[in-house]
């Protein structure tokens, strides 16, 4: 069995001008990438149990990072999510990519759903970014 480190995990973002760009250094905290078949509820009178389908739809779940508040450098979180809530209809969606351990790696795209700082008198300042996958995930 091999097992996995945080210094083996990669998490690149596109920057402006589309570009991925490595924030690894940015990010210390990343949810579930929680992969999952849409399915539909098909159980009819009579069942004691519920019934599903799977519709051939799958999903993402949204993709939360979190780490430490950064406006100065040009590839941190605060110049890469500050500004962009609300999103234009017409804005290009971004490219998360997530390289594993083994090289084995997680790609999507992505819109900004939120990007929230906080403040705490007694620590550093954190930021957290919510994206919405759209489309398919690609592993490779």
């Amino acid at each position: 069995m091999a097992y996995s480190s945080p210094s083996e995990v990669k998490i690149e973002y596109d920057n402006v001008g589309g570009t991925p760009v490595d924030i690894s250094q940015y990010v210390q905290t990343i949810n579930d990438v929680d992969i999952e078949s849409v399915t539909e509820e098909v159980g009819s009178f009579g069942d004691s149990w519920e019934e599903h389908l799977p519709i051939g739809i799958g999903r993402l779940a949204i993709i939360e990072l979190g780490g430490i508040f950064d406006d100065i450098v040009t590839v941190g979180p605060d110049a890469l999510f500050a500004d962009r809530a609300p999103e234009d209809p017409n804005t290009n969606s971004r490219t998360l990519i997530i390289t594993w351990r083994t090289g084995k790696t997680t790609t999507f795209e992505t819109f900004l759903v939120s990007y929230r700082r906080t403040a705490d008198r007694n620590a550093l300042t954190q930021y957290t970014a919510r994206l919405q996958p759209t489309g398919a995930v690609v592993e490779v």
